[in-house]
């Protein structure tokens, strides 16, 4: 059984209602799908790092990894100001006439709606891009997906390949030049893992 834990205890891990499972089991459980454990006592001062410092190191990693291709980087920028419940974008970059929007995920809740979230994303961008042009010349838009590459999130997409596929048609080797280097922004979206650890940045194969 994986983790060493009986099929009965697994069981409860899932539903969640044993008050007796302790915090060593879950973090054998958490081990075992490739993550690790965060736990948070809410209303104290005690806790050593913010609810979201996973989400941190990520985008963090894209940040520093987009210096070197001379990306300016905007973190929790919010790019659409009209929709009311539309979080900030990620991270935006922009160099130049190219404006790119990075989206990490370390977990999804509802795969559909990420995808649509993504393409109202991408458009508010577009906006977002034409009211800072400078000139006749029009900016240049696109964006890329960061997917932390726990167990759960690489056995998702393997199963749904090709709708991933279809999503994310662009070359993930493509996006790491274009970040890295002075290569130019691909045209297509595409989609990245980023390692447990959250220090590598590596193209996910959806073919």
């Amino acid at each position: 059984m994986l983790a060493g834990l009986a099929a009965s205890t697994w069981s409860g891990l899932e539903v969640g209602g044993d008050g007796r499972v302790t915090m060593a089991t879950w973090n054998r459980a958490a081990a075992a799908v490739g993550t690790r454990l965060d736990a948070y006592l809410t209303g104290t001062s005690a806790a050593s790092q913010p609810r979201d410092a996973v989400h941190l190191r990520h985008q963090e990693l894209v940040i520093r990894t987009a210096l070197a291709g001379g990306w300016r980087s905007l973190p929790e920028e919010p790019i659409d100001r009209e929709a009311r419940a539309s979080r900030a974008a990620d991270v935006i970059l922009q160099r130049h006439r190219e404006y790119a929007i990075v989206e990490i995920w370390d977990w999804f809740e509802d795969v559909g709606a990420a995808h649509r979230e993504f393409d109202r994303r991408l458009d508010a961008l577009e906006r977002f891009a034409i009211a800072r042009m400078t000139g006749e010349t029009l900016p240049r838009t696109g964006g890329c997906w960061v997917v932390r590459a726990t167990l759960r999130n690489r056995r998702l997409v393997r199963e749904h390949r090709h709708l991933f596929r279809a999503r994310f048609p662009g070359s993930g080797h493509a996006w790491l030049e274009a970040l890295t280097t002075a290569r130019g922004m691909p045209a297509q979206r595409a989609m990245l893992w980023v390692s447990v650890l959250g220090d590598r940045l590596y193209p996910a194969r959806l073919g």
